[in-house]
């Protein structure tokens, strides 16, 4: 349970709406200016961004991009997800939501920014707003709270937008709430059977002139690799690292200055009796676990044995070691059960909490307070950063003092004679899958290894792991072979492409029959097939157990009894179904249940982002917009 709850605590309380889209705003932060560049980035009806702005925030975008992916992201992986883009959008949108609210008259209160600034961590002490610390920043920074507070004023002025434009959705009606249930609920029942190409492998019949012709159709699969021999240096910052040496003042200087990322948090050990009760559990089910959790809560109030009671009581997989969860630090586990252990005192009781996963009762044991780790313990691992650190320059500098040598000598050949200290590395020829391990382990390396030609000497390389220089000494293009060389391997990819043509055909027979008037059982029987009946399958899952493939379940949601046939056969994988309908289950959404207000709540929401999307969609249909060359 404990591995689930962490699993879990980054995961949407409730997923109601198949696809929410969510609008991300960029606000510049303190001391925005309009028209402070002589040369801007972005122009949105003559409000000018200039490129200082635009790259605060695609620096911004791109650390949180970082922090989703745990560390730094290259630029070419942060490209690829198109975030400069991404980015220019924001700054429209957003720069066309202050201008619109604009034109409506939508103002942002002085009480509301005085709320905002007071509210700001930056200028409290001791968790109350400081005016003497608010003037004190501001005038290290070199500028006035008036002006301070018009930028504030106009960043703020996108996110009123949103909430006064969001202000006019429609309501979400009882009606609409029960239609989106009976949606996200419906279930469906089919009648099938599998056809499966391997039961066909035998009945394929190879002629030595359909193979040919096969083989001329598709002989460019079974091309040989590009083969490659090479004589080839490296400079990897693992290999340059160990030459470092890094003293103990320059340990000592790095952890002064990063004493934060030695903070370790503080910690709770906590157990824990859980009655399970999932989201898709019946409200009878909950008022049953919710009564059980009582009773179980007031027997451990009154001093019986906790781990007894988890031993007796628990649902969960800690059950058997008395619902002991370990030490863990905050935010790792859902947010009802993290916020009560880490307001309790050790050796508490709470009450019962309620989580997805059910009702729990909670002990805390005890309190890790949160501590920062000795130097001497942070110690090899400051020696490894530092290392690395230096060894990216300094690999640099070693390859590429190599590559002139290697230059000015004329060949690698002459270089390595005058160079016996040097290490130069031979491989005997190998393919992409075959590399020798140095060149396998960075994708970089290989890469440009294989486009170089034969007698060709490489530039100096930079790879994930370090640089490299290369010199092909042959190469062997990839050929097409004789089909007496790979016949074996040609007749089996024969027989499994023709075994599921006579399984799709199969397949087709049966639907083909059942649509003009046979019955499914009769069809299926004639050709040996075995007829299954699913039982009742969610969108998203099944009631029981089903082998019925979850790929089909879209097609199989828009049978019906009218039209209870599909078009074609699903295919999965190597196999190939046919199925019917036989029956549909639509529920209705209890009235006042709990999980009326969680659908009214994410409809609201989800007309309110339709209609801001709709007024931005309006606004930069008549914008005037320009963007500079370089974006």
């Amino acid at each position: 349970m404990l591995q689930i709850l962490r699993r879990k605590a980054q995961s949407p309380f409730i997923q109601v709406i198949v696809v929410i889209i969510a609008l991300v705003f960029i606000f510049w932060g303190v001391g925005t200016n309009i028209g402070d560049s002589k040369q801007s980035a972005i122009v949105i009806n003559g409000e000018e961004i200039s490129f200082q702005q635009f790259q605060q925030a695609y620096d911004r975008a791109y650390q949180q991009l970082g922090n989703q992916f745990g560390g730094n992201v290259p630029k070419g992986l942060a490209e690829s997800f198109g975030l400069k883009q991404q980015v220019i959008n924001q700054i429209i949108q957003t720069a066309l939501l202050r201008q619109g609210a604009t034109a409506m008259g939508i103002e942002v209160s002085g009480d509301e920014i005085r709320s905002l600034i007071q509210s700001m961590p930056q200028f409290q002490e001791q968790g109350s707003f400081s005016l003497e610390r608010y003037k004190a920043i501001l005038a290290t920074n070199k500028m006035a709270p008036t002006k301070f507070e018009q930028s504030m004023r106009f960043d703020q002025l996108s996110e009123v937008a949103v909430r006064e434009i969001g202000g006019f959705a429609t309501i979400a009606t009882d009606y609409e709430i029960q239609d989106i249930y009976s949606q996200l609920n419906e279930k469906v029942a089919v009648k099938y059977a599998r056809i499966s190409s391997a039961d066909y492998v035998d009945k394929v019949v190879i002629e030595e002139t359909t193979l040919a012709a096969w083989f001329e159709t598709v002989k460019e699969k079974y091309k040989t690799e590009s083969q490659v021999k090479l004589k080839y240096l490296t400079f990897t910052f693992a290999e340059v690292g160990n030459k470092v040496t890094i003293d103990q003042p320059k340990i000592e200087e790095y952890y002064s200055n990063n004493l934060n990322t030695f903070k370790i948090p503080e910690q709770r050990h906590a157990r824990h009796i859980l009655l399970q009760a999932g989201e898709e559990d019946s409200s009878e089910i909950h008022q049953e676990k919710a009564a059980k959790a009582a009773k179980v809560l007031d027997l451990a109030k009154s001093g019986e044995d906790f781990i007894a009671l988890a031993q007796q009581y628990s649902e969960g997989p800690s059950k058997n070691s008395g619902g002991d969860l370990g030490f863990f630090p905050a935010g790792q586990m859902v947010p009802a059960f993290d916020q009560a252990v880490f307001s309790m005192q050790p050796g508490a009781i709470s009450d019962v909490v309620k989580t997805q996963f059910g009702y729990h009762i909670i002990k805390l044991e005890g309190i890790k307070p949160s501590t920062t780790q000795p130097l001497a313990e942070a110690t090899e691992k400051i020696i490894s950063t530092l290392r690395l650190k230096e060894a990216e320059s300094m690999a640099f500098q070693v390859g590429n003092a190599a590559y002139e040598a290697i230059i000015s000598a004329g060949s690698l050949s002459k270089y390595s004679a005058s160079h016996p200290d040097v290490i130069v590395r031979e491989s005997d020829f190998f393919t992409k899958s075959s590399a020798p391990a140095d060149l396998k382990t960075d994708p970089q390396f290989l890469e440009k290894t294989l486009d170089l030609n034969k007698g060709e000497l490489s530039s100096l390389i930079k790879g994930q792991s370090g640089y490299l220089i290369v010199f092909v000494e042959d190469k062997k293009e990839p050929e097409t072979p004789e089909l007496t060389t790979v016949r074996a391997a040609l007749e089996k990819d024969f027989r499994k492409i023709k075994s599921q043509e006579l399984a799709e055909a199969a397949a087709k027979d049966v639907l083909q029959s059942v649509k003009a008037g046979k019955p499914f059982d009769s069809a299926a029987q004639e050709k040996g097939l075995t007829v299954q009946e699913s039982g009742l399958l969610g969108q998203n899952k099944t009631e029981g157990k089903s082998d019925f493939p979850p790929s089909l379940l879209q097609t199989a949601f828009l049978l019906s009894t009218a039209s209870p046939l599909p078009d074609a056969p699903g295919r999965v994988g190597d196999d190939f179904y046919v199925y019917t309908f036989l029956t549909r289950e639509t529920p209705k959404m209890p009235e006042n249940s709990d999980e009326m207000k969680k659908y009214r709540d994410n409809l609201q929401r989800f007309k309110q982002q339709q209609l801001l999307a709709a007024w931005l969609r309006h606004l930069e249909i008549g914008a005037k917009i320009t963007k500079h060359p370089s974006l």
